[in-house]
């Protein structure tokens, strides 16, 4: 198992699920978009991608951990500067389609993310632990209040 711990450190030992697709999809954004769009905008749409692909899994969990889990599979392919960047702000769009490319990049990776948690057999044992996660973190609000 390839655990890998993100700058909160909290380990992701999902990346393996999600690693190869983040891969092949930074790969093909390149190739499509890179002569077509600005960085900030290939960023941005790779950022909305990774959020498709892992919402399926964690987008009905712990809002901060499914954010810290994309962040840190962003940061795969970006520096974190960029990383932040693509999360926190759409940039402003050089072409009218660019949303619509967005759309159907995050509606397939919802696909995919589904069908990588039909083969990983995700229970709500892996949400749970992800909670327990997050849950387990210094700061907590939860356990601050208790």
């Amino acid at each position: 198992m390839v655990t890998i711990r993100c700058f909160m450190d909290i380990q992701f030992p999902e990346f393996e699920i999600f690693a190869p697709k983040i891969d092949l999809a930074w790969t093909a954004l390149q190739q499509r978009y890179a002569s077509r769009l600005t960085g900030a905008e290939v960023d941005y749409l790779f950022a909305c991608l990774v959020f498709g692909l892992t919402s399926p899994a964690y987008g009905e969990g712990e809002p901060l951990f499914h954010f810290d889990l994309c962040r840190a599979l962003v940061a795969m392919k970006l520096p974190p500067d960029r990383a932040d960047a693509a999360l926190h702000a759409v940039p402003e769009l050089t072409e009218p389609w660019v949303e619509t490319v967005r759309e159907q990049l995050e509606s397939q990776a919802a696909k995919m993310g589904r069908a990588l948690q039909e083969m990983q057999n995700f229970t709500d044992d892996t949400a749970a632990d992800a909670d327990q996660r997050v849950h387990g973190r210094p700061g907590n609000s939860e356990e601050k209040a208790a």
